[in-house]
């Protein structure tokens, strides 16, 4: 249960453990490629080093700044997640010295930037993974194999280490992911079911924090909680893609049996801390399957659309229309200049800047970035490789994301400053 003034109390607290940490997170979509994760252990070291081949401040079209981070040095693979206001990234991949997949950090701005930190070994499951997320406390949220072979939604700081988040084992779902997480550290969002990769049942969830002594020290302990499903009873699978600092949570259900039947939906929390409400978004006759993804501050949530057979899609944008948050339009975005291609939008920012990719004619796939300012407006965001996606964007109007192609043998990870 949503405690607004607990949150607010609490704040301080995790703003302050999180200093103490350097100073120095997913959604995926049916459009998305896989990944080379496989989860197996758990972030408990830290060892720091910067790229010897990272390009930073490329110039490209516009004076846009292009930071060309590649992989951790000595690895092979990188995927990037979120990144927080601070200009910290977090991201995935491989270090070349062991067989497994390793979380960092990515700090872009300082006298050694870009600088990569390794934070030790963590994974995924096989197929997709979820892309890691940062609070701008320096927070991350992810998820982790445990001992006994489950996977287990994580949050990770410097002073605390891995914290395992739970799972709702009391109806027998022993998997959970944390998927997001504010940008105050204070809620994070994600889902429990009863496998690794969201194929049985599962069902929404959100960590809120509470104050607890163990055994001798004040302590933040997460509290595992059901989001509300009413009149979404036939839906088995849920994934919890967005969250913001007022507390409007972001997410999907679908039914396998059911392709036409991908609903976006999102959780307003209800006054007096009891709970949220969840309310489905709208779509369109030509695109009535909807995939969400973040939500900003404002209310405002990026994702795509798709039509009944998923042949076709278009990335999309919902906007409040009332005080309230409960009355949503939607608006079709545009696709690359030349291209009838559609698109997906991952992110957006409170200044309006909407990140994700979208095909060009020959169906190349790129970072672009759209704009709640001009729904007619879409550009590449100028990532380098042959193909390449953003994953988020901060308020800095820094994108983070993934490219590949002749310049990068498998993925590396890119981020770039939108001007």
């Amino acid at each position: 249960m949503k405690r607004i003034i607990l949150l607010l109390s609490l704040c301080a607290c995790v703003v302050t453990m999180a200093w103490a940490q350097q100073a120095s997170v997913p959604t995926f979509s049916r459009h998305r490629i896989p990944s080379h994760g496989r989860l197996i252990a758990i972030p408990n070291q830290s060892g720091t080093s910067s790229h010897p081949s990272a390009r930073a401040e490329t110039a490209v079209a516009r004076k846009t700044r292009v930071w060309d981070l590649g992989t951790f040095p000595g690895g092979t693979w990188a995927e990037a997640g979120g990144i927080n206001d601070f200009g910290v990234l977090v991201a995935q991949g491989d270090t070349g010295s062991d067989g497994d997949n390793h979380l960092f950090t990515v700090r872009l701005f300082g006298p050694d930037a870009p600088q990569w930190s390794d934070l030790g070994t963590v994974g995924a499951n096989e197929g997709w993974f979820l892309w890691p997320e940062i609070a701008d406390t320096g927070m991350i949220v992810g998820y982790a194999a445990t001992d006994d072979g489950y996977v287990h939604a994580l949050a990770w700081t410097k002073k605390s280490g891995r914290v395992d988040l739970g799972t709702l084992s009391d109806l027998g779902y022993n998997f959970s992911v944390a998927e997001r997480v504010n940008k105050l550290g204070t809620l994070i969002v994600g889902w429990s079911g009863s496998s690794a990769d969201n194929s049985e049942t599962s069902l929404p969830v959100v960590w809120t924090p509470t104050l607890a002594w163990k055994p001798d020290a004040l302590t933040i302990v997460w509290k595992i909680q059901v989001l509300d499903t009413t009149g979404f009873e036939g839906f088995p699978h849920w994934m919890v893609t967005g969250v913001n600092d007022f507390g409007q949570v972001s997410g999907i259900a679908w039914d396998d049996s059911d392709p036409e039947n991908d609903a976006g939906v999102i959780w307003n929390p209800l006054p007096n801390g009891k709970g949220w409400k969840i309310m489905r978004l709208p779509v369109s006759p030509v695109f009535p399957n909807a995939e969400v993804g973040f939500i900003n501050d404002k209310g405002e949530v990026s994702g795509d659309v798709d039509s009944s057979d998923w042949s076709t899609f278009s990335a999309a944008l919902w906007t409040p229309v009332d005080r309230l948050r409960r009355v949503y339009e939607l608006t079709l975005l545009p696709s690359l200049p030349g291209s009838t291609n559609g698109g997906f939008a991952e992110s957006i920012n409170e200044l309006g800047d909407i990140v994700g990719a979208a095909y060009d004619a020959d169906w190349n796939m790129l970072a672009t970035r759209w704009s709640t300012k001009d729904p007619r407006f879409v550009r590449p965001l100028g990532f380098p490789g042959d193909w390449s996606l953003a994953d988020g964007v901060n308020n800095q109007r820094i994108a983070v994301g993934t490219y590949g192609g002749a310049q990068c043998a498998n993925e590396c990870a890119a981020a770039v400053q939108i001007k």
